[in-house]
């Protein structure tokens, strides 16, 4: 089943530090933490998110990065600095955050000069769900959004419809539904539209809208909604009802973590669980395609690796991040389109900080980047930013406080800039080209620290 291939190790391009120790306010710094180690302690980064889907040709792509400690940390891509810090943007954990499309807009309140994608909703297990003006320089909400039930956290939400209606997944096992709809003069106010109560039992980890088509062309919009009681539900939200809105309804058999549209249409879904399984999907006529080897799968995952030329101790992969559907940039002789060549890939991960990337095909798993160099800790998140150049990097969020960015293809070096950007706690490093070191006529990167 997988394609044994030289899997390519890459070094960040680039590396921002989220948070540091507090242990580095002290005059006795141990040579430990001079290496780096000083990191270890700063804050978990929970989510992160790009405007990359919505960005056009003349706006920059920043990063939104929400960290344990409650805040929020925004990153312009272009230049790495963190150009914005929302402190204490929830009470709780803050379990996910997202941009509005960049056409969405509350008004003439803010300023217009930027030209950053200027809204970020945000969901907190504190039971709140806030929208957040980049515009201003103010950090408190444009608008906040409590649940509707008591101690009900919002573990997940996705925007749908260009930005005017979002939906929550809760701990009580609903879906909530945020009227974000605005006129002339009249900016929206979060207020509750209603909810599905019916799909689930426990806590809906995973929502996430998408524009599908048939057969014949046709667009519509979904929503998706994922459960820690192994289903995972698929809604047509223009219908007026939840009984309605179900199309169908697919029994994973495990709690879900992460669910993603693929294919050229959107037709098929990918879901990963709790137990580091995998399993693919025709969400319409809700048959499984494949259960991608079942509990055996971070073996198969770690047996591409090891015969793709890397040996490691113990299992190299140890978890599963996440999937999507996407052209990762990964063999620039090919001359295909973006759109042709787009696939699902699954990125995965260990305990060491090392990431795998590979392409999920039918009948093989290809093992494509060995991410090295970046974390220390373990990879809670992903997402894409444009590299300026009409393709993209990945970028990836740890617990060890890095956020880390990749050139896939292999052909861009990391310049060493002539200062570390710095705002708030937050830090840019970038690494330095090592062409010392050598193996096998490949160079390496240093380390960004």
């Amino acid at each position: 089943m997988s394609a044994y291939r030289t899997m390519k190790t890459v070094q960040p391009y680039r590396a921002a530090v989220t948070s540091f120790s507090s242990a580095t306010a002290s005059s006795s710094i141990s040579h430990h933490q001079q290496a780096g180690f000083e990191y270890d302690s700063g804050e978990y980064i929970l989510s992160i998110a790009s405007s990359h889907h919505d960005a056009s040709a003349a706006s920059n792509t920043c990063v939104a990065s929400a960290l344990s400690n409650k805040s929020i940390v925004i990153y312009d891509s272009k230049s790495g600095q963190a150009i914005n810090r929302i402190e204490k943007a929830h009470d709780g954990p803050i379990s996910q955050v997202t941009f509005f499309p960049c056409e969405y807009g509350l008004g003439g309140n803010a300023h217009q000069s930027s030209n950053h994608p200027p809204l970020l909703i945000s969901a907190s297990q504190d039971g709140t769900v806030k929208v957040f003006d980049l515009r201003t320089n103010s950090s408190s909400s444009a608008i906040a959004t409590k649940m509707a039930l008591p101690n009900e956290q919002a573990l997940c939400v996705s925007l749908g419809y260009g930005g005017t209606l979002a939906a929550v997944g809760t701990s009580k096992a609903r879906v909530s539904f945020l009227d974000l709809r605005y006129s002339s003069g009249i900016n929206p106010t979060g207020a509750m539209m209603g909810s599905y109560v019916d799909a689930h039992t426990e806590e809906v980890t995973q929502v996430k809208f998408q524009s599908v088509s048939n057969a014949s062309g046709q667009a519509k919009t979904v929503l998706a909604t994922a459960s820690e009681d192994g289903l995972l539900s698929v809604y047509d939200p223009s219908q007026p009802s939840e009984d309605a809105a179900l199309l169908s309804t697919l029994n994973i058999g495990a709690p879900l973590r992460y669910i993603g549209f693929f294919g050229p249409n959107n037709e098929g879904i990918c879901a990963l669980t709790g137990n580091e399984t995998m399993s693919v999907w025709h969400w319409d006529s809700a048959q499984k395609v494949s259960d991608v080897g079942g509990m055996g799968l971070r073996g198969l995952l770690s047996d591409a690796v090891s015969k793709s030329g890397f040996s490691a101790d113990g299992s190299a992969v140890e978890y599963l991040v996440g999937c999507t559907w996407t052209n990762a940039n990964c063999d620039q002789e090919t001359q295909q389109s973006p759109s042709d060549s787009k696939a699902l890939h699954l990125l995965a991960g260990n305990s060491e900080g090392d990431g795998y990337l590979f392409r999920m095909d039918a009948d093989q798993i290809t093992p494509l980047r060995h991410l090295k160099g970046g974390h220390r800790g373990c990879i809670r998140d992903f997402c894409w930013i444009d590299n300026g150049i009409g393709g993209q990097r990945l970028v990836t969020g740890g617990e060890d406080a890095r956020l880390c960015e990749w050139d896939l293809s292999g052909t861009s070096s990391a310049l060493l800039m002539p200062n570390n950007h710095k705002m708030g706690s937050g830090k840019v490093k970038q690494g330095k080209r090592d062409d010392t070191s050598k193996k096998k006529g490949k160079k390496k990167f240093g380390s960004p620290y």
